[in-house]
């Protein structure tokens, strides 16, 4: 089974089910499949072939959806992106991936034609309007269906590493179904009467799995909106189409505890679950939210090398502060440093097996390796840390190296640290992510200052804002005299993060 097997299955089976909803806009499982279809036959006839990588950068829409399954059925790799990076960031990811086309929105076409500069591949610039125009124009039947195997790439996900250059995370049909799958048997009576809400951007795993290919493998209806904001309109898509299941990450739920909420709206409210994930949820927000809306929340623990869900709690008994259970179909280990598994209670490495694990990192034959545990690449190290205890519940102690996560996405502190290096008159550079009280976290950057020079923060500051997207700049930078050290002469991010 491949990814456009899925509606080709729903088409088939259940034709006229509502697949997509965007405000007045609805496509009907047929009338997607055949959206599909001419969408693929229009860029098999730009000269898209399988194998070859297309950039994705959108909001959340329908095009998105059709231009992955159109790409699926294709045997092409679909690349999405964050809409909010800048050109330099995009033309870097691109230029790995050696993308051929790409499909984007006005508001961000400025930044694709910037990054366009440096992508000598990179054929055509696509807006939505093009799916609608170009499909109509193609005369010839729809091309025969080349994505086919299930071990073939179906995305390549860029994740930042610690040294500041994202890798390309490389996600097969496989993975995408095993994964979905394994979210299906961990979630009870979920069925195509269920209606997702996909209000999370979809160029995020957990967004793309859980909102878009879960309905698609059951049927469901997916409900599509375009951003969080503002949160009246969210409200009202979820009452207009009577939403059972609602995806989030932890500010949004810590956000809806200040929304008010009778006791008898209760009784209209079509929500069935909320999922958390992404971060991690506070055990506070966790407890005020079920209590104030008498709905299960339940949050998990995945990453995008693992397709990418990998814990979830149960809906019958959510234990607040831990991520869950492994879902069925995985496996996890807790390791020492050693590498040697570790008795229930005892922190160490997580690492998982399944299904659902990436093929690996693009290009990166060396950082794959080290990516898993055995050269068979059947073990994936999370460098996560936490423990297992006896119920089987898995506690995230430290996460992964020094990520931050800001409003569900990850910022690795190198990449700024590594452009604020680029002012001749900064000697070190520290970023770290102070925590707040709804589970996000706040980028905040110290630096030192080489002798005889200096800078003001603010020019430090709109280096960032220059350089990064919006979303990876610091909030506030210290200049300091000296930061604190070890003996080896590292610097103490954790001293740094103390109050």
């Amino acid at each position: 089974m491949t990814l456009y097997d899925l509606i080709e299955r729903q088409a088939v089976s259940r034709p006229s089910a509502k697949a997509l909803v965007l405000a007045e806009r609805i496509l009907t499982y047929a009338e997607l499949r055949e959206t599909i279809d001419r969408w693929a036959a229009a860029l098999s006839a730009r000269g898209v072939k399988a194998g070859d990588a297309f950039g994705l950068v959108m909001r959340n829409s329908v095009e998105f959806v059709v231009t992955f399954f159109a790409l699926a059925k294709l045997g092409a790799v679909a690349v999405p992106v964050n809409f909010l990076l800048k050109a330099d960031e995009i033309a870097y990811i691109f230029e790995d991936a050696g993308v051929v086309g790409v499909i984007t929105q006005p508001p961000f076409k400025r930044q694709v034609e910037e990054a366009r500069k440096r992508l000598p591949k990179l054929r055509d610039v696509y807006l939505p309007e093009d799916v609608q125009k170009l499909s109509t124009a193609v005369v010839a039947s729809p091309p025969v269906t080349a994505g086919n195997d299930e071990k073939q790439v179906a995305m390549i996900i860029y994740t930042s590493g610690t040294t500041g250059k994202p890798k390309g995370a490389m996600l097969t049909h496989g993975n995408f179904i095993a994964n979905v799958e394994q979210c299906i048997a961990a979630v009870p009576h979920l069925s195509s009467k269920d209606v997702f809400l996909c209000v999370l951007p979809m160029f995020h795993s957990f967004s793309w799995t859980v909102c878009v290919l879960i309905p698609a493998y059951l049927g469901c209806k997916t409900v599509i909106v375009e951003s969080i904001l503002p949160v009246g309109n969210v409200l009202r898509q979820i009452f207009k189409h009577r939403v059972t299941a609602f995806v989030a990450v932890p500010p949004i739920f810590a956000a809806f505890l200040r929304i008010p909420f009778f006791w008898f709206m209760r009784w209209i409210n079509p929500v069935r679950f909320c999922i958390s994930g992404a971060a991690a949820l506070p055990a506070a927000v966790h407890e005020k939210f079920e209590a104030k809306f008498g709905l299960p929340l339940m949050e998990g623990y995945g990453l995008t090398e693992a397709s990418p869900v990998v814990c979830l709690n149960p809906y019958d008994r959510r234990v607040p502060g831990t991520v869950g259970k492994p879902l069925p179909g995985i496996e996890l280990r807790i390791l020492s440093e050693e590498g040697k598994p570790l008795p229930l209670g005892e922190v160490g490495e997580i690492c998982l097996r399944g299904g659902n694990t990436m093929k690996g990192y693009y290009k990166q034959e060396e950082a794959t390796r080290e990516a898993f545990l055995d050269a068979e690449r059947t073990w994936l190290l999370t460098g996560d840390v936490g423990f297992l205890d006896a119920e089987g519940f898995l506690h995230i102690s430290d996460r992964k190296k020094d990520l931050i996560i800001v409003k569900g996405l990850n910022v690795y502190p190198k990449e700024i640290e590594d452009l604020l290096l680029t002012n001749e008159a900064v000697a070190e550079a520290a970023v770290v992510g102070v925590p707040d009280e709804t589970g996000d976290e706040i980028i905040k950057a110290y630096v030192t200052l080489k002798e005889g020079q200096s800078v003001d923060k603010t020019e430090l500051l709109k280096l960032c804002r220059s350089k990064l997207a919006s979303y990876k700049c610091p909030k506030d930078l210290e200049i300091r005299s000296e930061l604190p050290k070890n003996t080896l002469g590292k610097i103490l991010k954790r001293e740094l993060r103390k109050p």
